[in-house]
């Protein structure tokens, strides 16, 4: 079967529903970043995310199961990758400091 072509458009799209979908999933998750464009040589497209946690618990594993799930799925049915990045808060303070 030959490759389809991807289209910017699919590809904001795509970003855009998943972004709905992670806001449905936890609504106090903050989106930081949405990069429709490749970061890796893998992927198509990159979100990152707060999630409102102090540090990573059942209720996250839960909703990066859900959102990795997704993610796979539209992989296989659209054949666009896209990437994404779940911190806590802790996590982020982490950051900020080193």
């Amino acid at each position: 079967m030959p490759k389809r072509k991807k289209s910017k458009t699919e590809l904001k799209q795509i970003l855009s529903e998943l972004c709905q979908y992670i806001q449905q999933l936890e609504p106090k998750a903050q989106i930081l970043k949405i990069t429709p464009h490749r970061l890796y040589e893998a992927d198509d497209g990159w979100i990152e995310v707060l999630l409102p946690y102090r540090e990573w618990n059942r209720k996250a594993d839960k909703i990066a199961d859900a959102i990795y799930k997704r993610v796979w799925e539209i992989e296989m049915d659209q054949g666009y990758f896209v990437g994404v990045s779940l911190r806590t808060l802790d996590e982020m303070k982490a950051l900020a400091q080193g």
